[in-house]
């Protein structure tokens, strides 16, 4: 019995591999994200710490101190902007990935189909083989039941 060979095994292993580094991308996605919230983070730990020296700092310090804070809220508002970015990155990713996915499973559907497809011929090739050995057989038998009642015959 041959061995199953899908036609269309090249374009299923691009596919799978394309869905495997999209899988990674949307990963690098995810970790851009985290990265700018953990920025997000440290910039608002800052901007309390610095809101607690000014608390505690000399008056003459406080303009400083202001101005320091200001330029780390517009930090905070640059750093929102990145991650925002990078949601929208990691949406797109996503998108992209749901689609190689959606590819990759219509030809799974296809290899599955084509599976089933063989199997119904090399099942028809089976039986039409058996058949043939069926009349081959029957026909021997009725050569030598023949034989046997000329042989029979000729012996009355």
């Amino acid at each position: 019995m041959a061995r199953f060979v899908y036609r269309l095994q090249k374009v299923y292993e691009m596919r799978e591999r394309k869905k495997k580094e999209q899988e990674q991308r949307v990963q690098e996605a995810q970790a851009a994200v985290r990265a700018a919230e953990a920025r997000l983070q440290a910039n608002l730990q800052e901007q309390a710490g610095v809101i607690e020296q000014m608390r505690l700092s000399p008056p003459m310090m406080l303009e400083m101190g202001d101005r320091f804070l200001q330029r780390l809220r517009e930090k905070y508002v640059e750093l929102r902007q990145e991650k925002e970015v990078a949601l929208q990155k990691l949406k797109e990713e996503e998108d992209l990935l749901k689609i190689r996915h959606k590819e990759l499973e219509a030809l799974e559907k296809h290899k599955e189909r084509c599976i089933e497809e063989w199997k119904e011929e090399e099942k028809a090739i089976e039986m039409k083989m058996l058949d043939e050995i069926g009349s081959q057989r029957y026909f021997r038998n009725q050569q030598e039941e023949r034989e046997e009642a000329r042989l029979a015959g000729e012996e009355e």
